[in-house]
C-alpha cells in the first residue's frame, strides 16, 4: 500500500505517503483504507483466524477480513457503551479526553478495544500504543503529529488506545505523564481546534471496579452460539479453539476442567522440558496474564544438548500440551520464529494447568525457581526479565474487607501464594535465587528485606538485605526506606520495656536509616529535568523518610514513658535531667536527645505545609495514619500552647481552620489579638503574614469593615520595598487582599500581574521540588460578597465541589488566548492557572470559579462564554415558545438580575411573557447568557437536546 490514508473531521479520506508512517514508530495507526486492495492469501486469512479463536491476540487483519467476509466479531454489552462515550468526549470543550476501560484478564477487553478503533478508524485517526511503557514524549510528538496530518483544515481527533498489561501502578503513573506532555505539547504547537485533539482509552487490567468480567449476559451468550455454528462450518479444528470456547460457553470452569482433563497423569520427577515449558507458561500466564516466550527461546530450551535432529516445529515437540497453547506470530503476514511467541490460550487454562501441577507435586515454587535457573541475564529479552521480576514484586491492590481504601498487599500474588500453599521459607529460597540470576537489581533484595521483616521478624537479616539493596542503587531513596522500615518495625516490636539504652540504640539507627533517606530523595529530580545520567529519576517527592523518623520518634517516647515518665520532660526539652541519662546508661545518645525536638520540628513543618498545600490527587488525601502520627508527634514533642502560635504559615491557617468549624468567634479572636501583639512587637514580615491570615479567617465569622485598609496598609508598606525573594504565602495574601471587586482603587496598589509572576517563581523555589505531580489545593475562593467577606477559605469541612456550580461563589468573566487565561476585571487583564488545562483549547470568551493555591490565582470549572451566548441568541424564539420550567430558569438567574427584576419577570401571566421580559435584559454580557444557558441544561435538556439533534447548535 504506497498511500496511507487518515480521515479528517468531515470523513474525508486524506492521502499520505510512506514516509509518514515512519515517522510514527510509537504508534500502530489504523489507517482509513488498511488492507484495502491488497491481494491477501484465503489460507493466510484462515490461519491468522485461527491463531485468533485458538487465544492468540487479534491482529487488524481479523477485523479487516471479518468486515469484507460479513463476518463480524461478537460485540460485548459494553461496546455501545463505549462508543457512546467516545461520542460524548468528542462533543466536550476539551483539549485531552479520557476513558477508562477496566476489565478482568481472559474477558475480551483488548479485543473490545480494538474492534472500537477498527469501527472509528474512518471517523476518527485511531491507533495503538505499541508500548505502554516507552518514552512519554515520542508518544505524545506523535500523536500531535497524527492530528496535524494534512494542513490544519484536516485536522481530526485521535482516538488513542493504550493497552497497560504490565504494572496497574506504575502504567497509572505512566499514563499521568503522557495526558501532562501531551496538554503542553498541544500549548507549544498552538493548537487552536473546535474539537478534541485525542480521545485516550485507557485499558487497565484489574479484578475490581470492572466494565468488563467474565460472564456474559443472555443477549451475549446467543451471540457467541450464532457465531460458534460459523465459526464451525470454516474450522474444523473448532474444538481446540479454546479461546473462543471459553467465552461462548460462558467462561464455564467444566469446560476448561474437560480441556485440561488429558494432562492427568502429571509426572512430578524428570519431566520432559516440554512439560516444564507447559509449567513455565502456566506460571507465566496466571500471574501475568497476557505474558510469553518467544519461540526461539522455546526451541534452544527445548534442544539445549543439540540432540533433536530435523529440526521439528515447536508445535510438534509440544506433543499434546500444544493444544492447550497458542503460538503465534506478532506481525501481520510474518511466520518468522524471531516474532512468533507462545502462551496459554486463555489465563482460566493456565490457571487450571497450575493447579494441576500443584496438586501432583510440581510445587509454585519449584517452577519459579527452575524458570530462573534457565535464565541467562546477559542473553534473556528485557522483556522476559521484566516479567519475571514482576512475577515475584509486584504488589497488586486490594480491598480490604469492611474498609473503604484500597491498600496495597504487602508482596506479590505468587509470593503470597507460595506462603500460604507451601512455606516462607520457600519464599525466601526463590527470593535469594532471584537475587544471585539478577545481580544488579535492587528491587529483589528489598522484597526479600521487607519478607524477612514482615513474615518472619529476623531483623538481622532483613537489615543485611536492605543493605545490599542500597549497594546495588544507593541513589534511589525508595529502595532506602525499607532499612528504615527493618529498624523502626524492630523498635516498635521488640521487648525492650525495660532497657532504655537498647530502645536508643535500634531508635538512632532508625533515625540514621531515614535521615540518609530524606537526603537522597532532596537530591532527587523529576523526569526530564536530568542532565548528569547519575542523579536519580523520581516522578513524586519522597516523604517517607521524613515521615519515618515521626514514627520512630513517636515509638522512642511511647517506649521511654513506660521505663520512666521522666523521659517525656526529656525529650520534650522541659528538663536536660542529666541523672536520668546517667541513670539509665544512655549518656552516649546524649547528642541524640539534646537535638531530637529540633529536628522533629522541622519534619512537622514540612508536613503542615505538605499536608495543607497538596494532596495525592484531587479526590483522594494521604492515608489516616499519616495524619494520626503527625498529630501524635505534636502531642507527644510539642506542648499545646507553644503549638498554635509556633507553627508556620500553613500549620497555623491548619489550626485557624479547625477553630473556625469546631470553635467561637471568641476563640479566633483571641489568637487573633495574641498574633497582633506578636506582630507589634516584633515587625518581621513572617509575623505580619501570620496576622492577615488570622484576620482574613476571623472575617469569615464577624465582619469587620475598617480592618481591610489596615491590613492593607501593612501589605503595601512590605511590597514598596521590592524584594523579590518573598515567601508564596506573601504573594498569596496580597492576591486575596487587592484582587480587584470592581470598585475604584485609590493610591498605588500591588501590580497584581507582576505580583502573579513573583508567586510562581516563589513556588518553583520553594515548593515545586515537594508538590510536584500532587494537586494543589484551593485554599481561598472568591465569593459574592464584599471586602474580606467576599474570600471563602476552604476548610476541610467546607468541601467545595469545583467541578460544579457552588452557591455563594463569584463566577469571574475572562478571556483564553494562546492556551493562556486571563481574568477580566475592568481595565485588568490578569494571567491565572487552568484548574484542567485540557479545558483551554481554543480562543474565546470564558468564565470560571477563581481560586487561590500556594502557587498562584486559579480558573475553575471553564465555561466557553461566547458559544453558550450565541446559542442563546440563536434559539430564542424557539426557548420562548417551547421552556416549560420557566420559573426555574428564573429562580437560578435571581441572583445576577435582582430582586425588582425578579419580581416584575414572575409576575407575568405567562410562561411566554416571563421568557420575553428575561430576554430582554440578557443583553448584559455573556455572563448573564451563559448562566442561563446553563439553567436550561439542567431544567430544559429535552429542548436543548432538541435543538442540536436538528442540526442548529452552535456547535
Amino acid at each position: 500500500m504506497e498511500l496511507y490514508t487518515v480521515p479528517n473531521k468531515y470523513g474525508a479520506q486524506i492521502p499520505l505517503k510512506t514516509e509518514v508512517r515512519d515517522k510514527l514508530s510509537s504508534l500502530d495507526v489504523v489507517w482509513g483504507n488498511m488492507f484495502e486492495g491488497e491481494d491477501i492469501d484465503p489460507q493466510l486469512v484462515l490461519e491468522k483466524e485461527a491463531e485468533f479463536y485458538r487465544g492468540a491476540p487479534p491482529q487488524w487483519l481479523n477485523f479487516y477480513c471479518a468486515e469484507k467476509n460479513h463476518t463480524p466479531f461478537v460485540k460485548r454489552d459494553i461496546y455501545t457503551k463505549i462508543t457512546e462515550l467516545i461520542q460524548k468526549k468528542s462533543e466536550i470543550n476539551h483539549s485531552i479526553s479520557s476513558i477508562n476501560l477496566f476489565h478482568q484478564p481472559g474477558s475480551g477487553g483488548t479485543t473490545l478495544a480494538m474492534q472500537v478503533l477498527w469501527d472509528l478508524r474512518k471517523k476518527l485517526r485511531c491507533a495503538r500504543v505499541i508500548d505502554s511503557t516507552s518514552d512519554s514524549k515520542a508518544i505524545a510528538q506523535q500523536v500531535i503529529h497524527l492530528f496535524n496530518l494534512g494542513d490544519s483544515k484536516n485536522q481530526n481527533t485521535v482516538l488513542l488506545f493504550v493497552d497497560n498489561k504490565q504494572t496497574e501502578e506504575n502504567d497509572g503513573m505512566q499514563f499521568n505523564s503522557l495526558r501532562e506532555i501531551l496538554i503542553q505539547n498541544i500549548k507549544h504547537s498552538n493548537i487552536n481546534a473546535n474539537a478534541p485533539v485525542v480521545i485516550i482509552l485507557n485499558c487497565l487490567r484489574k479484578k475490581a471496579r470492572l466494565m468488563l468480567c467474565t460472564s456474559l449476559s443472555k443477549e451475549e451468550q446467543e451471540n457467541f452460539h450464532a457465531k460458534h455454528m460459523e465459526v464451525s462450518q470454516r474450522h474444523d479444528s473448532h474444538k481446540e479453539f479454546h479461546g473462543f470456547n471459553i467465552m461462548q460457553s460462558n467462561f464455564s470452569q467444566t469446560y476448561i476442567t474437560e480441556a485440561c482433563e488429558y494432562l492427568k497423569p502429571l509426572k512430578t520427577k524428570k519431566r520432559p522440558r516440554n512439560a516444564q515449558i507447559l509449567s513455565f507458561l502456566a506460571l507465566m500466564n496466571s500471574y501475568a496474564p497476557g505474558s510469553y516466550l518467544t519461540e526461539t527461546w522455546c526451541l534452544e530450551f527445548l534442544d539445549k544438548k543439540n540432540h533433536i535432529s530435523g529440526h521439528p516445529t515447536l508445535e510438534k515437540q509440544m506433543g499434546a500440551f500444544a493444544d492447550l497453547l497458542v503460538i503465534y506470530s506478532t506481525c501481520s503476514g510474518g511466520a518468522k520464529s524471531q516474532d512468533r511467541c507462545i502462551r496459554m490460550a486463555h489465563p482460566m487454562i493456565a490457571d487450571k494447568c497450575l493447579w494441576l501441577l500443584t496438586d501432583a507435586g510440581v510445587t509454585l515454587s519449584d517452577t519459579a525457581i527452575n524458570l530462573l535457573s534457565h535464565l541467562c541475564p546477559q542473553t534473556v529479552q528485557p522483556y522476559l526479565v521484566k516479567i519475571i521480576k514482576q512475577l515475584l514484586k509486584k504488589r497488586e491492590t486490594h480491598l480490604p474487607e469492611g474498609e473503604r481504601e484500597e491498600k496495597l498487599q504487602k508482596f506479590s500474588n505468587l509470593i503470597q501464594d507460595i506462603k500460604e500453599k507451601e512455606n516462607k521459607s520457600m519464599c525466601v529460597g526463590l527470593f535469594r535465587h532471584a537475587a544471585m540470576t539478577f545481580p544488579n537489581d535492587p528491587f529483589i533484595p528489598q522484597a526479600l528485606a521487607r519478607f524477612y521483616y514482615i513474615e518472619l521478624t529476623d531483623y538481622e537479616r532483613a537489615a543485611s538485605w536492605a543493605k545490599t539493596a542500597i549497594r546495588r542503587e544507593p541513589n534511589n531513596s525508595f529502595i532506602r526506606d525499607t532499612l528504615g522500615q527493618v529498624y523502626k518495625n524492630q523498635l516498635k516490636n521488640t521487648n525492650l520495656s525495660k532497657r532504655s539504652k537498647a530502645i536508643l540504640q535500634i531508635g538512632k539507627q532508625a533515625f540514621k536509616a531515614f535521615e540518609e533517606e530524606a537526603e537522597t530523595a532532596e537530591k532527587e529530580v523529576e523526569p526530564g529535568t536530568q542532565e548528569d545520567g547519575v542523579t536519580n529519576i523520581s516522578t513524586v517527592f519522597n516523604y517517607r523518610g521524613l515521615f519515618g523518623y515521626i514514627q520512630v520518634a513517636n515509638i522512642i517516647f511511647y517506649k521511654l514513658n513506660k521505663v520512666n515518665q521522666e523521659w517525656s520532660k526529656v525529650l520534650r526539652q522541659e528538663t536536660k535531667s542529666h541523672s536520668l541519662i546517667h541513670s539509665e546508661e544512655s549518656t552516649e545518645h546524649q547528642s541524640l536527645l539534646t537535638s531530637l525536638r529540633q529536628r522533629i520540628e522541622e519534619k512537622l513543618s514540612f508536613f503542615e505545609t505538605f499536608l495543607k498545600y497538596s494532596k495525592l490527587k484531587i479526590d483522594k488525601s494521604e492515608p489516616e495514619y499519616i495524619w494520626r502520627d503527625i498529630e501524635d508527634c505534636y502531642k507527644n514533642y510539642i506542648r499545646k500552647e507553644d503549638e498554635e502560635l509556633s507553627r508556620s504559615f500553613a500549620g497555623l491557617l491548619s489550626t485557624l481552620s479547625h477553630i473556625t468549624i469546631s470553635s467561637s468567634v471568641s476563640e479566633l479572636e483571641k489568637i487573633t489579638e495574641q498574633l497582633r501583639e506578636i506582630h507589634m512587637n516584633s515587625q518581621t514580615e513572617s509575623d505580619a503574614q501570620n496576622y492577615i491570615l488570622a484576620n482574613t479567617i476571623l472575617s469569615q465569622k464577624s465582619a469587620n469593615s475598617e480592618i481591610l485598609q489596615v491590613l492593607q496598609d501593612i501589605l503595601q508598606k512590605l511590597w514598596e520595598r521590592q524584594d523579590r525573594n518573598r515567601s508564596p504565602e506573601f504573594y498569596l495574601l496580597v492576591l486575596l487582599l487587592f484582587w480587584p471587586d470592581g470598585e475604584k482603587k485609590t493610591g498605588n496598589t500591588p501590580d497584581l500581574k507582576v505580583c502573579v509572576q513573583y508567586m510562581r517563581q516563589s513556588y518553583e523555589r520553594t515548593y515545586h521540588k515537594y508538590l510536584r505531580f500532587r494537586y494543589l489545593v484551593p485554599l481561598f475562593f472568591l465569593g459574592n460578597g464584599g471586602g474580606l467577606q467576599r474570600l471563602v477559605h476552604q476548610t476541610k469541612d467546607t468541601n467545595l465541589l469545583v467541578g460544579e456550580t457552588t452557591e455563594g461563589l463569584q463566577r469571574i468573566e475572562g478571556e483564553i488566548r494562546n492556551h493562556k487565561v486571563f481574568a477580566l476585571r475592568g481595565q485588568d487583564q490578569i494571567e491565572v492557572s487552568p484548574h484542567n488545562p485540557a479545558s483551554v483549547y481554543n480562543t474565546d470568551l470564558v468564565s470560571f470559579y477563581l481560586g487561590f493555591t500556594i502557587r498562584g490565582p486559579v480558573a475553575y470549572n471553564i465555561r466557553y462564554v461566547k458559544k453558550s451566548a450565541q446559542f442563546v441568541d440563536k434559539h430564542k424564539k424557539r426557548i420562548i415558545q417551547r421552556a416549560e420550567k420557566v420559573d426555574f430558569i428564573i429562580d437560578d438567574l435571581r441572583p445576577l438580575i435582582g430582586t425588582e427584576q425578579y419580581s416584575t419577570i414572575i409576575a407575568a401571566s405567562t410562561n411566554n411573557e416571563k421568557m420575553e421580559k428575561l430576554y430582554s435584559i440578557l443583553s448584559a454580557g455573556y455572563e448573564i447568557k451563559d448562566t442561563f444557558y446553563q439553567s436550561l441544561l439542567k431544567n430544559e435538556r429535552d429542548l436543548i437536546q432538541d435543538l442540536i439533534n436538528s442540526g442548529k447548535s452552535y456547535s
